[in-house]
């Protein structure tokens, strides 16, 4: 007669923690994704003639291509943390860490409060009201990448996850690393093109980048909390992943795709 295996009360609650957290993350991310193919202020606004006839196909464009192909396998990450639990949700008594999450969770409060002080309260509150504030609030601003991931690894870098141990947080973490590779390479873009005089066809708030984006504090909050999570992403994957072999990887798929993209959006004026 075969015995019955009981699982612990302890590993049991922890499967629920794990899974409540990647679950929490996976619907931000859903959003995130939503947001990107036909939210207002989407980096992919010149895409908008095509997100008026299919959200979807906006979406789909975005999550398969190496523009936001980092969040997706982040997004897969989760799924998978959801099925396995692997995350260790024990504290990390680590000075570095600490510093790193107390800087996460800042971006977090600076991000979502200057939205409220500088749209919310004068704009959407007094326009639209209370309930279209909050929803606007939550998808254009809240569920993004920012506090989307400045939120999970301010918690995460906290804790005793180990890559090696955990093949969702290794996975969360390949993601990350590209991710923000084409956030940097997006950037720089951006500026050069500025510098040079051109307009890009991007959301109205990267179109100034120079005269306008640098000096708004959501850009500060962005340039920080991309720093931060990709330099602790490379820190935690150097002993199991070549990180050199993957941001080469990264930069040039984005590099090949931004050139063979180009000649299909409209061609950049002198501003």
């Amino acid at each position: 007669m075969r015995k019955k295996t009981t699982v612990p009360k302890t590993k049991s609650k922890n499967n629920i923690l794990n899974r409540a957290f990647a679950a929490f993350f996976v619907m931000l991310s859903l959003v995130f994704f939503y947001y990107m193919g036909c939210g207002i202020g989407s980096p992919l606004a010149p895409l908008k003639p095509v997100a008026d006839i299919s959200p979807l196909a906006v979406i789909l464009f975005f999550c398969v291509t190496p523009l936001g192909i980092g969040f997706t396998i982040i997004f897969f990450g989760l799924l998978k943390e959801v099925w396995k639990p692997s995350l260790d949700f024990t504290f990390r008594r680590k000075r570095i860490w600490t510093v790193a999450s107390i800087v996460l969770f800042a971006v977090v409060v600076v991000n979502n409060a200057w939205w409220w002080i500088y749209s919310g309260f004068p704009n959407w509150l007094p326009q639209h009201g209370l309930q279209s504030a909050v929803l606007e609030f939550f998808i254009g601003n809240f569920a993004v990448d920012t506090t989307i991931l400045s939120l999970m690894f301010g918690v995460l870098f906290l804790t005793n996850s180990d890559p090696k141990k955990s093949p969702s947080y290794k996975t969360i973490l390949v993601g990350t690393v590209f991710w923000q590779i084409v956030l940097f390479v997006t950037y720089l873009i951006l500026s050069y093109s500025s510098i040079a005089g051109l307009r890009t066809p991007m959301a109205e708030r990267y179109a100034d980048f120079l005269g306008y984006t640098i000096f708004q504090p959501w850009f500060w909050t962005d340039i920080m909390y991309a720093i931060v999570t990709f330099a602790g992403a490379v820190q935690l994957l150097r002993r199991s992943t070549n990180v050199k072999k993957l941001i080469l990887i990264a930069v040039v798929s984005f590099i090949v795709f931004f050139l063979l993209v180009t000649p299909f959006f409209p061609k950049p004026q002198l501003s």
